[in-house]
């Protein structure tokens, strides 16, 4: 019998069943079901969900052509040295377990297939009647399946004719907290807060139609697809034993507005945070890849870009097997949650790395300052780290020692063609169990101490300092002079009674040519204690019992003269030219009591002073040789009536000012006293105040 479609209970009662094909895929829809309808061709409308052996999602997770790393990160803690590698991979398509084959439909389950779909589905059929807009929905109810896998409403629907056409909205699950559907068809637009347990957060999926002439008669295809983003965290490339106590996302949008009819999220400004609570254990055997959230734990968030300026993190806290509990953040700014993709965190635990100052903080003295910092730099996970000065006006670094640099000399940077050049900060990737570098500190001639600070930072975050604290000089009460304060360079003899002999030879005819060169050009400066045979096999002979008298050092009140005198003596030159012999040469004989001539109680001093530096070349031969003029020396050695009590000296100190006998020279304990010239004594600089 023909059914009477003018009859009013066409929209409400009825007993025939029409199929919708509702296909589920990924954003991309690229898998499509096939072109044949399960169902005949019919008058009424219901629904169903084809059985297809195929999964219509991607649902590897590890599928080479479908992955891409979309960002990597680097998670550290706050309060220690665990480090922790985060690489985001996003997968299209919403994807299961790669391990779950068969999984119940349980709260917080991806929807990878036909075989997992949700049990119901709702459907919004919105009317038009002559073409306007009806003030009804056509359609609003809940659509489930029986035994034969056909879906359908408690009530049943006829097609309402030519004159009429029909859009249909469907989504799933039907029970979604904090999604709020259209209340009217003047909308198309819904709500949604994302719940904060993970397990309550939904795989929701959306299908829509274009409008739909209502004598259709036929099968509609609904193609679901997802509307959120799944975020996963699996075991990367390394684990260390310990527990994965919780994973956050933080600072993330929670809330929006879902337009139906263009696929399209709209956020709310308001961001808040999602954790989930593990207490995983870990061996430090797990495979890459293996997860760390549960499949029903998987998050399921509201896709959205980050900005560059965006607050946004990941947050794990790990508990290592000291039972230490660390909590690890990366900012993930920059990033993307694609809607209908997998986004996966692969988290790499290492080891703690080691990143500290091993030195010390030492009080500096008030003179110039060559402070070596000794840095342990291990198990560092894919960064750099930087040694920063605070201060660079007054403390710069550098990661080697070159030259004159080495025997003490504090070079200016513009000396030698800026060889000598140091800058505000060292990066360096390199991993070493110690490490040192070097702070050089200007001359503090001020009233008070100050300080500098080094950082050591990783990857730009600042892990630890050390405050390098720096004296003012020791301001005797009348203002004119300064001491310095500590005593680093240990007891020296005065020197100028020497019984020495050295004899060097070059150790190839590039260094004596460069020897040669030297001595040519005026470098190297004539010494009666010095003798040279050859010009590219050297023979260079230092015999320190024939330097010369001194001369101009015997002031009682001026050491500054005294000490300026010592510098122009040619005696302070064979330091230098030790040193060069030294590089260049090899030691073919050694005589006499007095082994180390190079080191005297004025050339401490000298050594406290800001020098140039003669810089000569020959081939790949760099000599550099240290030169101060009278202007370079502000630091000296005391003359004999310049010490003081009031200073607090303990012990017997070397003044500047000899006694003209080539024997003898005057200290200083509480009184002046006549010492021969080679007692190892303390050694104090002191500094006229400017």
């Amino acid at each position: 019998m023909m059914k009477n479609m003018n009859n009013p209970t066409w929209k409400t009662g009825g007993m025939a069943l029409m199929l919708f094909c509702t296909l589920l895929t990924s954003c991309s829809n690229e898998e499509l079901l096939g072109e044949k309808n399960p169902v005949e061709d019919c008058n009424t409308i219901c629904f169903g969900l084809a059985n297809y052996a195929e999964p219509i999602t991607k649902s590897s997770i590890d599928a080479s052509g479908s992955t891409f790393t979309a960002n990597q990160f680097v998670l550290r803690s706050d309060q220690s040295a665990d480090t922790l590698c985060l690489r985001a991979v996003i997968s299209d398509g919403i994807n299961s377990s790669p391990s779950t084959t068969q999984q119940p439909l349980t709260r917080g389950v991806p929807v990878t297939g036909i075989s997992d779909f949700y049990d119901k589905f709702h459907v919004l059929a919105y009317w038009k009647s002559d073409n306007t807009l009806m003030n009804t929905f056509f359609m609003n109810e809940d659509a489930s399946s029986n035994a034969q896998n056909v879906w359908q409403t408690d009530r049943i629907y006829y097609w309402p004719g030519s004159n009429h056409t029909l859009q249909f909205y469907a989504w799933a699950p039907i029970d979604v907290q904090g999604f709020v559907s259209p209340s009217t068809p003047q909308s198309m637009d819904c709500t949604y807060t994302v719940p904060a347990v993970a397990s309550e957060q939904k795989d929701i999926l959306v299908a829509s139609t274009s409008e739909i002439s209502g004598n259709n008669n036929a099968a509609v295809p609904l193609q679901f697809e997802h509307v959120c983003t799944q975020i996963r965290f699996v075991v990367g490339s390394e684990m260390q034993p310990g527990t994965i106590q919780s994973v956050t996302l933080k600072s993330v949008a929670g809330s929006g507005t879902y337009s139906m009819s263009n696929n399209t999220w709209t956020l709310n400004a308001a961001v808040t945070d999602f954790t989930q609570q593990l207490n995983l254990r870990t061996t430090g055997s797990e495979v890459d890849g293996t997860d760390i959230t549960t499949t029903e734990g998987t998050f399921m968030m509201l896709p959205q870009t980050f900005a560059s300026d965006s607050p946004a993190q990941v947050e794990v806290v790990f508990i290592n097997e000291n039972q230490e509990t660390r909590t690890l953040t990366a900012c993930i700014a920059g990033s993307q949650w694609p809607m209908g993709k997998t986004v996966t965190y692969k988290l790499s635990i290492s080891p703690e790395y080691e990143l500290k100052f091993v030195s010390e903080p030492e009080y500096q003295d008030a003179h110039y300052v060559i402070y070596p910092i000794t840095i342990k730099a291990s198990r560092l996970c894919d960064g750099n780290f930087t040694l920063k000065s605070s201060n660079p006006a007054i403390c710069k670094l550098r990661d080697r020692l070159i030259g004159p640099e080495v025997q003490g000399y504090w070079p200016k940077e513009t000396a030698a063609q800026g060889d000598f050049a140091r800058t505000e900060s060292i990066t360096s990737s390199t991993e070493s169990s110690e490490v040192t570098y070097y702070a050089f500190l200007t001359e503090n001639i001020t009233e008070v101490d100050r300080d500098v600070t080094l950082e050591l930072q990783y990857n730009g975050k600042t892990i630890t300092t050390l405050t390098i604290r720096q004296k003012c000089p020791n301001w005797m009460t009348d203002g004119s002079m300064g001491w310095e304060y500590i005593e680093e360079d240990g007891e020296k003899p005065f020197g100028f009674a020497w019984t020495r002999k050295v004899t060097y030879k070059s150790n190839n005819g590039l260094a004596g040519l460069l020897i040669s060169l030297l001595r040519l050009f005026g470098v190297i400066q004539s010494n009666p204690a010095v003798s040279f045979s050859g010009l590219i096999n050297v023979t260079c002979t230092i015999d320190y019992s024939k330097v010369q008298a001194l001369s101009n050092v015997f002031s009682d009140t001026d050491g500054l003269a005294n000490t300026k005198g010592f510098s122009a003596n040619s005696a302070s030159d064979l330091s230098s030219l030790e040193n060069t012999l030294g590089y260049l040469c090899t030691i073919s004989s050694e005589t006499g009591d007095n082994i180390n001539s190079t080191d005297f109680a004025a050339l401490v001093c000298i050594k406290k002073n800001a020098c140039d530096v003669e810089k000569q070349e020959q081939g790949t031969q760099v000599v550099y040789l240290p030169q101060f003029t009278d202007a370079d020396i502000k630091w000296y050695l005391p003359a004999r009536n310049q010490f003081t009590e009031g200073v607090g000296l303990e012990g017997q100190y070397w003044s500047s000012t000899a006694i003209d006998n080539n024997q003898n020279a005057y200290s200083w304990q509480g009184a002046y006293q006549s010492t021969p010239r080679m007692e190892n004594h303390k050694v104090r600089a002191v500094r006229i105040k400017e």
